[in-house]
C-alpha cells in the first residue's frame, strides 16, 4: 500500500489542506429522532438558537480569520432561512446540500432519492452564488451505490463517508472528501435534557480538552500532508463561549503559511483530476465484498 505522506502532492506545494465546513439543520435532525419536538417550544428551542445567533457569531469568526466555509443545509432550511443564508452567501462562503429534509436515503427508492436530491440542489442554487456541486448524507447509512444517484442528480463530490484522510474518488467517479467525528463539534457539545441528546446524557467536556482535541489533529494531519475537515453547527458552536474555541483553532491553522485553507468544492475539483482510487482502498474493498456476499446467495 502507497504511504499516507506521499499520496497528496497539493496546489502550489501546500503541505496540507484544511476545510472548514458548517452543518445548518435547523433542527431538523433532532426531529428526525423525535417528532414531537415541533410542539415543545422549550426543547426545540435549543437548536432554533443556531439561526437566531449562531450564524451570525460563526460568520462573524470566518470573517476576522478571513475564512470562506462550506455551508451544508437541507433544501427545506433553505427554503425557511432564504434571507438568512444570502447573508451567508454575501460573506463569501458556498453552499452545499444537506438533502432535502433529513430523509434517509436507505429508506427510499432511487426515484423518489433523485427528485429529493435534485429539489434540494435547485433550492440551494437559487441562493447560492457558487454552483452547488456537494452534498452531506444527513442520516441513516449509505446506500450501495447512492454515488451514481448522486451524479445523476448534478453533484460531483459528497463529504459523508469516513475511510480515510485524504480525498477519493468512488468508482463512479464522484469525489468523496472523508470526514471524522473527533472533528465536529456535536459530539462534544450537543445536550437536550428531554429528549435526552445524547441518551444517558454526559456531555459538555472542557472547552480547552475540546480545543486541544482539534489543534492536535490538525498538527498530525499537516504532519503527514492529509485534508482536515472541521464540521461545526450553529447552535452548539455559535454560543459565545464555545466561538472562542473557533477563533483560537482558525488562529492556529491561519499560522502556517503551507496550509491550503480552501472550500471543500476547491479540493473536489482540485482531486478530481487523480482519478479512481486503487483496488485495496475501503471502498473497492466494500464493493468486492458485498459482490462476493451476493454471488454465495445465489
Amino acid at each position: 500500500m502507497t504511504s499516507i505522506a506521499s499520496e497528496a502532492v497539493w496546489p502550489q506545494g501546500k503541505k496540507c489542506a484544511a476545510i472548514v465546513s458548517v452543518i445548518f439543520a435547523d433542527g431538523r435532525d433532532a426531529i428526525a429522532q423525535a417528532p414531537d419536538l415541533r410542539g415543545r417550544n422549550k426543547s426545540f428551542s435549543v437548536w432554533q438558537y443556531g439561526a437566531m445567533r449562531g450564524v451570525e457569531r460563526l460568520c462573524n469568526a470566518f470573517a476576522d480569520a478571513g475564512v470562506s466555509a462550506s455551508w451544508f443545509v437541507p433544501g427545506a432550511v433553505a427554503e425557511k432561512h432564504a434571507p438568512l443564508l444570502r447573508d451567508v452567501v454575501s460573506a463569501r462562503h458556498d453552499l452545499d446540500s444537506h438533502g432535502w429534509d433529513f430523509e434517509r436515503y436507505d429508506a427510499v427508492q432511487a426515484p423518489e432519492a433523485i427528485e429529493l436530491l435534485k429539489r434540494s440542489r435547485e433550492t440551494l442554487n437559487a441562493i447560492a452564488s457558487n454552483e452547488v456541486s456537494g452534498f452531506r448524507l444527513p442520516t441513516g447509512n449509505w446506500p450501495r451505490h447512492f454515488d451514481r444517484l448522486l451524479l445523476q442528480a448534478g453533484y460531483s463530490w459528497s463529504a459523508s463517508l469516513n475511510g480515510d484522510d485524504l480525498p477519493y474518488s468512488h468508482p463512479s467517479s464522484l469525489v468523496e472528501i472523508p470526514v471524522h467525528n473527533e472533528l465536529e463539534d456535536r459530539p462534544y457539545f450537543q445536550f437536550n435534557f428531554t429528549p435526552a441528546f445524547p441518551k444517558g446524557q454526559g456531555r459538555i467536556p472542557s472547552y480547552e480538552a475540546v480545543l486541544g482535541n482539534w489543534i492536535s489533529e490538525f498538527d498530525a494531519y499537516r504532519k503527514y500532508g492529509l485534508c482536515y475537515v472541521l464540521q461545526l453547527r450553529p447552535e452548539w458552536t455559535g454560543t459565545p463561549g464555545r466561538i472562542a474555541l473557533v477563533e483560537a483553532l482558525l488562529s492556529h491553522i491561519g499560522s502556517f503559511d503551507d496550509v491550503w485553507l480552501t472550500t471543500a468544492a476547491e479540493v473536489a475539483r482540485w482531486h478530481g483530476r487523480n482519478g479512481a482510487a486503487p483496488a485495496d482502498h475501503p471502498i473497492n474493498v466494500y464493493e468486492t465484498y458485498v459482490d462476493e456476499e451476493q454471488a454465495g446467495e445465489r
